[in-house]
């Protein structure tokens, strides 16, 4: 790359873009670059630019330029429906797969975030502060240049307005927080680390603590969330209760952990029907935390539902798959219900073993309990469960017991 072409280049993505230089055929090496700032850039160092790779560093140190890397040929048009606007940013491609290069607007994750596939498999990463990525030169595994697919300034757009093709979740890992199993409460069978703010306290906006009546206000709102829930779904007022609250915690600019979270969690403990319901809820209950528009906020959710209806059924066994594909939409919902508390290692049960009442199942999948028990019965006829033990009813100055049940199908880690 002569002089001409790396000012061209500079034009492209922005004179306060810090660029890296790297041995050709290089990726980049242990050289640490941290200290550098656009100050270094002085004309000796573009002079040496064009004698090998060119790297970007990304995020604070390049005016908030990021990239978004997506590593599988088969994401990209997914990514690119259901991101339309993308199809007019900057656009590099190496060895496979697609790099947007892209401004962040507002907040954004302050390092890498890897993508994966809801099985686990890597997607690409999204890279900000502390990251860079080669723009320029030879690739070190095909030998061939990387290429400009769609040549274009970057274009400005927020974090949180992405959305993941069916399939894909970020996997945010930042500094300060804790990491949990995906699912841990729910599925043996997730192997997804979502990470989540360890307080709400280093998370709330200062400006929420300002005045009486903003608290107020918020406290309020919360209750006006969970009585017109209540008003729609009196059952589902309580599962939100015992389910959403005791497992996610709202915090500032962890709207989009929730969804990540929430969704596949609430796939397998209500009906399909339900879940954005409840994802509504959360949204409505904490909503002074969140800066996106509740729109925004439900969009993602239903792409997150998609996502996630579309792969649980490729999650299972061949033979899961065809039994789960065979059952109507109620027995499904049951089928998901009864498996994930089954996989759910509990040390005081057998395992493959769940207690659940009529009235409990009857609450998730918002039937009456006649219904959810009918169901049971079916799915008990069917041989997916077998009854272990009779529950018994509430009565006054007796406190009900729920049935205990054997999941039948062998766990996954169990088949050859």
């Amino acid at each position: 790359m002569n002089k001409a072409s790396v000012e061209e280049l500079r034009e492209l993505i922005g004179s306060d873009v810090l660029l890296l230089r790297w041995p050709s055929g290089s990726k980049g090496t242990k050289r640490k670059w941290g200290h550098l700032t656009i100050a270094d850039m002085t004309p000796g160092y573009l002079a040496k630019l064009g004698l090998g790779n060119i790297g970007v560093a990304l995020g604070e140190k390049s005016g908030d330029l990021c990239c978004l890397d997506i590593d599988r040929d088969e994401f990209v048009g997914p990514f690119l429906a259901a991101n339309p606007e993308w199809r007019r940013t900057l656009q590099t491609h190496g060895a496979r797969g697609r790099v947007f290069w892209f401004r962040c607007m507002g907040d954004y994750p302050k390092r890498t975030i890897k993508l994966k596939t809801l099985t686990g498999e890597a997607a690409g990463e999204f890279r900000s502060n502390g990251s860079q990525s080669i723009i320029w030169g030879i690739h070190p595994d095909t030998r061939k240049p990387y290429k400009m697919v769609y040549k274009a300034k970057p274009i400005e757009i927020d974090f949180s307005a992405i959305v993941w093709p069916k399939g894909v979740i970020p996997l945010r890992k930042e500094a300060g927080t804790q990491t949990h199993r995906a699912q841990k409460d729910s599925s043996a069978s997730c192997v997804l680390d979502i990470c989540v703010s360890a307080s709400l306290d280093s998370c709330v906006p200062a400006s929420l603590h300002h005045t009486p009546v903003t608290v107020l206000s918020n406290i309020l709102a919360k209750k006006e969330a969970q009585q017109k829930l209540r008003a729609r779904h009196p059952n589902l007022a309580e599962l939100y209760t015992s389910l959403i609250e005791p497992r996610f915690q709202a915090v500032a600019h962890g709207r989009n952990d929730f969804i990540v979270q929430g969704v596949p969690f609430l796939y397998r403990a209500v009906a399909a029907r339900l879940v954005l319901e409840l994802v509504a809820c959360f949204y409505d209950c904490n909503r002074s935390l969140f800066n996106d528009s509740r729109e925004q906020h439900m969009k993602e959710a239903n792409a997150m539902l998609e996502a996630v209806t579309a792969s649980y059924a490729e999650s299972l066994s061949t033979d899961e798959r065809k039994i789960y594909t065979a059952l109507n939409a109620h027995e499904q919902d049951a089928f998901r219900i009864c498996r994930d508390l089954a996989l759910l290692p509990e040390p005081e049960r057998e395992p493959l073993t769940f207690f659940l009442s009529f009235n409990h199942l009857a609450s998730r999948l918002e039937i009456h309990p006649m219904q959810a028990q009918r169901i049971l019965r079916q799915l008990a006829i069917y041989g997916l469960i077998r009854l272990l033990k009779k529950g018994t009813r509430r009565a006054p100055g007796v406190t009900g017991e729920a049935g205990t049940y054997r999941w039948q199908l062998a766990p996954p880690e169990a088949k050859p």
